[in-house]
């Protein structure tokens, strides 16, 4: 059917027809378009929503672009900054790029993810999202709570920035108001408070409760709670001997708690927290609670090892590259062969590369740090099997392939074995 010079290019562009395809020239077989023109109809496109979903608005595209070979990303500067406006805005773009690539109409466009990357006006990465393509069908579909829960997100949005850094202070100050009450209950009995810490430290706490509720009590069960983060590097310095076994050196200590103090005021009045003031919690995260983890390991809470399965899942969420099938392997020569393995040793080389950079970056809680090194020399061992196959291929000493190729599927079964027990221990 002819198209209307008026009406909507069928590229999908967004554009009208008279202003987009009209003049190109018409192949009676599928238009084949280049990548560049595809990111550059998607990019147009969605920076003129309203022309025909009026109540849409159009997207601040920065660049739309391929990235890993089957993924397509595009990197925007949101209206909103708060993390649900931000992930509307990646919904809306998620519902385009879904309904631009149903049922592959482009030919050599196929691919397997979608990302998206939101940045503010000062470039700082506010989210990053990557959905497959089956996840961002689900929002056409009317499922957005669906893409919402099969995406994977990272966030840096202020809020959310605020949120992790409430949640990680918490979780420290909660960890030392616990083993301050087991070291002193332990000593002192139910009377700790009293007993146990100096009046100049526990008065003060006391008035402050009385304050608030009218009323006086002498409970530490109850007192504790209402200590701040001075309060607590006070009580364990002042009886350093019998928490420095949980600590480093008392200078260290005492100096980490005076930096947590600083953040703590911001996140208290909700101030703007910074990604290197997270990266000064995680820090401080594992300076404070890590000997608290090895002697007190019911007592830490969960957000250094949550964080911990949160950036492998996500780490792994990436895939090697799939270089070619048996079916394409079968019909080359031995030469064509070779080449196929040099290549697909390359890619699987670069993966496990860029696997393991990420994996050594984590902050690991005390209590994985022997699956995490477990993990990691899989990944090594399989890196260097595959080393060893690219140089039999490079240099043609095929007499040592056998082994090697045993080798790997062996290697491949203990990594599979090792997941499905993360899988089971994690979850």
């Amino acid at each position: 059917m002819k198209t209307n010079r008026n009406e909507l290019c069928q590229c999908r562009s967004g554009l009208k027809y008279k202003k987009c395809c009209m003049n190109k020239p018409v192949d009676n077989e599928q238009t084949i378009f280049s990548i560049a023109t595809i990111c550059g109809f998607l990019k147009t496109g969605l920076e003129h929503l309203d022309t025909f979903q009026g109540n849409v608005k159009n997207v601040n595209v920065k660049q739309i672009m391929l990235m890993n070979e089957d993924t397509l990303l595009c990197e925007f500067y949101p209206l909103g900054l708060h993390s649900f406006e931000v992930k509307q805005e990646m919904a809306v773009i998620m519902s385009f790029f879904s309904a631009f690539f149903k049922d592959d109409p482009y030919e050599g466009m196929h691919f397997r993810y979608f990302a998206i990357r939101a940045f503010d006006q000062q470039e700082d990465e506010l989210m990053y999202a990557v959905s497959s393509r089956a996840s961002a069908a689900t929002i056409s579909n009317g499922n957005s709570i669906e893409w919402l829960r099969t995406t994977l997100f990272q966030e840096n949005t202020h809020d959310y920035r605020l949120s992790r850094a409430k949640a990680i202070i918490s979780d420290i100050e909660n960890a030392l108001r616990t083993v301050i009450k087991k070291i002193l209950f332990k000593k002192f009995g139910l009377d700790w408070w009293n007993l146990g810490i100096d009046k100049t430290f526990g008065d003060p706490v006391k008035r402050i409760y009385a304050n608030q509720f009218g009323d006086s009590v002498e409970v530490g069960e109850v007192l504790i709670n209402y200590t701040f983060t001075l309060d607590l590097k006070k009580i364990i310095s002042a009886d350093w001997g019998r928490f420095k076994h949980l600590f480093d050196k008392k200078t260290a200590f005492e100096d980490a708690m005076v930096e947590l103090n600083v953040i703590r005021r911001e996140e208290a009045h909700n101030r703007p927290i910074s990604r290197q003031h997270l990266d000064d919690l995680d820090r401080l995260y594992k300076e404070l609670l890590s000997g608290i983890e090895v002697h007190y390991p019911d007592t830490v809470l969960s957000y250094l090892a949550e964080n911990w399965k949160t950036k492998i899942a996500a780490i792994f969420t990436v895939q090697p590259k799939i270089t070619y099938t048996l079916e394409e392997f079968s019909v080359l020569d031995d030469e064509g062969k070779r080449l196929l393995i040099i290549k697909d040793c390359r890619q699987q080389i670069e993966y496990l590369d860029n696997q393991l950079t990420k994996l050594n970056s984590l902050i690991v809680p005390v209590s994985k740090i022997i699956k995490h090194k477990e993990m990691t020399d899989l990944l090594v061992g399989y890196r260097i099997l595959q080393e060893q196959k690219l140089n039999c291929a490079l240099n043609r000493t095929w007499e040592e392939v056998s082994t090697i190729l045993t080798n790997i599927e062996l290697q491949g079964q203990k990594m599979n074995v090792f997941s499905r027990q993360l899988l089971l221990e994690e979850s």
